[in-house]
C-alpha cells in the first residue's frame, strides 16, 4: 500500500520487526472532542466572561485560531465566529460599527503579535467601543510552545498603539481570582 498513514506499528511490520505490545492497539481510536488543558488560564478567562456577560455574549464574541478557540465548544459555547489569525479584532470592530454591544474579541498573545496589532491600531484610531481580551499564556501553545514575542510586553505594545491606560485591565487566572475577574 503506497498511501495512508505511516506509524511505528506499520513500519515495524513492513520491516519484519517483531513488536512487543502490552495492550492491543485499536484500529480506530475513540473520538474525543478537543478541550482546553486542565489548569489552562484560558478556562478562567471564559468562565469570567460567561458570568460577567451571560446572554449578552450571544452573537458578539469573536475569536482567532489558537487554544482559546476551544471556547467555542462545550462547556463554554462562547465563541460565535472564528476566521483566521487577527480577525477577532476587526470582526469586533465591524460588529460595534453595526451597533452590537458589547462586542468582544478574544485573541492569544502570539496571534496578537502575529496579526492582531493592526486591528487594535485601527480600533484606537476609530475609537471603536470594543472589548479586546488578549489571553496571555506566555507561549505559542498550539504549535509547540515556542516563546511568544508578546511575553512581558503586552501593556507597552498596547500603550504604544495609543490605548489609554484607563482602558487596560489585567485579570489573574485561577479560580481564587474569579470574582475579581468578573468585575473587570
Amino acid at each position: 500500500k503506497r498511501d495512508g498513514e505511516l506509524n511505528p506499528n506499520i513500519v515495524g511490520k513492513a520491516l519484519g520487526i517483531e513488536q512487543e505490545i502490552g495492550l492491543p492497539v485499536p484500529e480506530v481510536v475513540k473520538n474525543r472532542p478537543p478541550r482546553m488543558c486542565k489548569g489552562c488560564g484560558h478556562i478562567d478567562v471564559f468562565n469570567a466572561l460567561i458570568e460577567a456577560l451571560g446572554e449578552k455574549l450571544e452573537g458578539r464574541m469573536f475569536s482567532d485560531i489558537g487554544c482559546y478557540t476551544l471556547g467555542a465548544l462545550p462547556p463554554f459555547n462562547a465563541i460565535n465566529s472564528c476566521v483566521d489569525m487577527g480577525a477577532s479584532v476587526t470582526m469586533a470592530i465591524g460588529a460595534a460599527d453595526a451597533g452590537l454591544f458589547p462586542s468582544v474579541a478574544v485573541i492569544g498573545d502570539s496571534t496578537f503579535t502575529h496579526s492582531g496589532i493592526t486591528g487594535l491600531l485601527d480600533a484606537v484610531i476609530k475609537n471603536s467601543p470594543i472589548t479586546l481580551i488578549i489571553s496571555d499564556n506566555l507561549t505559542t501553545g498550539m504549535t509547540g510552545g515556542q516563546e511568544s514575542a508578546a511575553t512581558g510586553r503586552l501593556q507597552s505594545i498596547c500603550e504604544g498603539l495609543g490605548v489609554d491606560l484607563v482602558h487596560l485591565r489585567k485579570i489573574e487566572p485561577l479560580k481564587k481570582h474569579h470574582d475579581k475577574n468578573v468585575k473587570v
